[in-house]
């Protein structure tokens, strides 16, 4: 019985690594702030569900990725930035279709929020 619960677990745990969309490379994308767009670029690596890498393009950059993880198509992770000698913690939350994301993020506490679809590069 301990045999085949030991089998099913580490079924279950390769299909959700097989299942996992493949986000390692370079995602290019931009926001809408205060009347301008800001470009971003995400440095993404994946291994075993964990992400890791930093975004370019906001005030303190390059912004390293904590607690990065991919779930089926979801990607999530969070940084810090400085904005006008303020830190902030930004959420990210992405979905990921074939060469795109489109994310979702914001800062933790719900002032801020916006949405950027990053392509992959080449």
């Amino acid at each position: 019985m301990r045999t085949a619960l030991r089998w099913g677990s580490v079924c279950l745990f390769l299909a959700v690594l097989l299942f996992a969309a493949e986000v390692t490379g370079t995602w290019k994308g931009a926001f809408d702030f205060d009347g301008g767009s800001v470009p971003l670029t995400f440095n993404l690596k994946s291994s075993g569900g964990a992400v890791t890498g930093t975004v370019e393009g906001l005030p303190t950059t390059p912004a390293e990725i904590h607690d990065g993880k991919v779930d089926g198509d979801t990607v999530t992770f969070w940084l810090t930035t400085d904005y006008q000698g303020q830190n902030y913690k930004l959420v990210y939350k992405g979905k990921v279709s074939g060469d795109s994301i489109q994310f979702t993020f914001g800062t933790e506490d719900g002032s801020f929020s916006a949405d950027l679809t990053a392509k992959k590069s080449s």
